[in-house]
């Protein structure tokens, strides 16, 4: 199987000395967290979960975790961002935040935007963010970035090594901006295995249809779960009660990519683990604060391989019907793979 590699554009050098040492007559730290639709979106959500508790944990100072949502980037509509940047700069004029930390893409893209105006020389951290979502030529000294990198034939080769008699495999993806984005992408990376599976898109249709659709999918059957923050009929769909939902009435089981998913209604396999992502953006949060004199990190010139523990689903199941589809093995597939690579560019 290939694997579902984990990307950090930040090289995480050794510590020279203590994290304590540099809290001696240091004040609170606050940052400034944004996110990117709102609090509760999944996956950046549990993105953000973990970053609070790793931060809390890591930190050697107390932080004050100040943070606001991208309400507009739900349905692609940059005209209030003007006012948002300007709601920001006035309420951080006096006292700017320590540092930034966007989670997710469409806040990623909100920030590169507006870096200029919005608080341009204070040190931001992209984090919970596909590498693909990142402007790279736009990144500026006072930039670091902890990226994942999507690995979909890595999705489908899972699929049909534990599923080989698969012949569909129904895609649940939803029309917010961030995912028609993605929507094309996938459309490019399956397009290898369109002799060995056909794909049917769900982009089109509302989270309703779905699951009035989904107890009578065809034999031979597998859904993937990429995400649905918004259907087709306008309709948002902030928690994970929607693939709750799904699983209650699928016929086919369930795979998807992201550790923040994983749980009773997944299969298993290859994922982004929250855990580790965020115990990384903490550490760069952690380092950057520590510094007296921010410094840059030249790019080697070859990535450095390390590997970490792949995670699968604790059940092999998707609703009563799709069990009979799930061997035993699927618990264990993906166990101990090599998972993460990272990368140092600038900061």
């Amino acid at each position: 199987m290939r694997r579902l590699t984990v990307f950090s554009l930040v090289l995480l050098v050794a510590c020279v000395a203590c994290p304590a040492a540099f809290a001696a007559g240091q004040p609170q730290k606050d940052i400034l967290m944004l996110h990117s639709f709102g609090r509760d979106f999944k996956p950046w959500s549990e993105y953000a979960k973990g970053v609070r508790t790793e931060l809390n944990r890591q930190s050697p100072w107390p932080v004050n975790i100040i943070e606001h949502s991208l309400l507009s980037a739900l349905h692609g509509d940059e005209n209030p961002e003007g006012s948002f940047v300007s709601y920001l700069r006035a309420l951080f004029s006096k006292d700017p935040p320590d540092i930034i930390l966007s989670m997710g893409a469409p806040a990623a893209g909100f920030v590169q935007r507006h870096r200029q105006q919005l608080l341009a020389t204070t040190p931001m951290v992209f984090t919970a963010v596909e590498q693909r979502r990142v402007q790279r030529s736009d990144l500026t000294e006072n930039d670091a970035v902890v990226a994942v990198a999507h690995d979909f034939p890595a999705i489908v080769d899972n699929i049909l090594r534990i599923l080989p008699e698969t012949k569909t495999i129904a895609v649940v993806v939803g029309a917010s901006p961030n995912e028609r984005f993605w929507l094309q992408e996938m459309r490019r990376e399956f397009a290898p295995f369109a002799n060995r599976v056909s794909f049917e898109w769900y982009n089109d249709r509302s989270f309703a249809e779905i699951l009035q659709q989904a107890p009578a999918l065809p034999p031979h059957t597998a859904i993937y779960w990429h995400s649905l923050n918004i259907d087709a009929a306008a309709v948002v769909h902030a928690s994970e009660t929607s693939l709750s939902k799904l699983y209650a009435v699928a016929n086919a089981p369930i795979f998807t990519f992201d550790g923040s998913f994983f749980g009773q209604e997944i299969v298993g396999g290859p994922m982004h683990s929250v855990l580790n992502l965020s115990r990384e953006t903490a550490a760069v949060v952690v380092r950057i604060l520590g510094w007296a004199a921010r410094r840059r990190v030249k790019s080697p010139s070859r990535p450095a391989d390390l590997h970490r523990r792949s995670m699968t689903g604790g059940n092999c199941n998707a609703g009563a019907s799709a069990r009979v589809y799930c061997p035993r093995e699927a618990r264990c597939v993906s166990v101990n793979r090599p998972h993460g690579r990272f990368t140092a560019y600038k900061f």
